[in-house]
């Protein structure tokens, strides 16, 4: 099930997006569906992190469900981001289920897609650089988000991590910024292929959410959710 929480560890499972009625699934978002399917199935990697099946279980059933995507470095146009955010907003009706949405998206697509949405879904970005200023050409900071009406922000995702090099330690800097700013942080941790195959998920997880929530009190907690996402499950069909 999706689940959050406002204590101090939150889980948060995405379950596919709806598509828009009576259309095709663009295939941005059936991407995103493929990913968040793989998300779910892998989820028990991750219980060993919990404190115990039953607590878990009936926290789960308290929480008010939390359903993300992220677009990633899609789509190619702002037309085409305009038509997506619509499309999933459309999707959310009043006979949907009470969860909170929220879509992650490219910088220069936050203002189009909040206007798209109107106050349906919550409109996230997917980083920012924990420095407020300065020399850092390329990067963007939590001001600069907050300023544009974000309150959501992804940190720590495994691409981030491979790919651009961020290590736990920045991945604390940007958490830590977040909360400073009073905002919301969405802290990706998740196992590689590599790692799944040693056993070692939990212990991975572990010290990525130790490392990642450095800093943040209990009270902090409750604008913190915890994404799990299992790198070698995501895109994969495993």
């Amino acid at each position: 099930s999706v689940v959050t929480t406002t204590t101090t560890t939150s889980y948060t499972y995405n379950p596919p997006l709806t598509a828009t009625p009576n259309s095709p699934p663009s295939p941005i978002t059936m991407k995103l569906t493929l990913a968040a399917a793989s998300f779910i199935t892998a989820a028990s990697a991750f219980s060993t992190l919990s404190h115990n099946a039953r607590s878990s279980t009936s926290l789960a059933a308290a929480r008010k469900p939390f359903i993300s995507g992220n677009w990633k470095l899609n789509p190619t146009t702002k037309d085409e981001a305009v038509a997506l955010a619509s499309g999933i907003s459309d999707a959310v009706t009043d006979a949907s289920p009470d969860a909170e949405v929220a879509l992650f998206v490219p910088y220069v697509f936050i203002d189009a897609a909040k206007e798209a949405v109107g106050d349906k879904i919550e409109i996230g970005a997917e980083a920012v650089c924990p420095e407020d200023s300065g020399a850092f050409t390329g990067a963007i900071s939590a001001n600069m988000v907050q300023s544009m009406g974000v309150q959501w922000v992804l940190a720590g995702h495994s691409e981030r991590r491979v790919l651009f090099g961020e290590s736990d330690e920045y991945i604390n800097g940007q958490c830590l910024k977040l909360i400073e700013k009073g905002m919301s942080v969405m802290l990706c941790i998740g196992e590689s292929e590599a790692e799944y195959e040693q056993d070692l998920a939990g212990s991975v997880c572990a010290v990525q959410l130790k490392k990642g929530l450095a800093g943040i009190s209990k009270e902090e907690m409750s604008r913190v959710a915890i994404a799990y996402e299992p790198v070698w499950a995501i895109g994969t069909g495993k």
